[in-house]
């Protein structure tokens, strides 16, 4: 069984930074509709690999 990773994200709309349960390496590329830990307002959360290491960035979903 495989440690989680996090991943970090900034959230588009208040620039709060916070930590996110990264997918399985298997599961990339992916994306997830989230709710912003901090403001609530709803992102888009971009999951890639690179290098074998699970990446996020993110978009507003609106």
């Amino acid at each position: 069984m495989r440690a989680s990773q996090f991943c970090d994200v900034t959230c588009p709309s208040c620039f709060e930074i916070f930590s996110v349960t990264a997918p399985a390496p298997s599961e990339t590329p992916t994306e997830w509709d989230y709710d912003c830990e901090v403001c609530c307002r709803p992102m888009l959360i971009r999951f890639n690999l690179d290098d074998d290491e699970v990446v996020a960035d993110t978009e507003e979903a609106w």
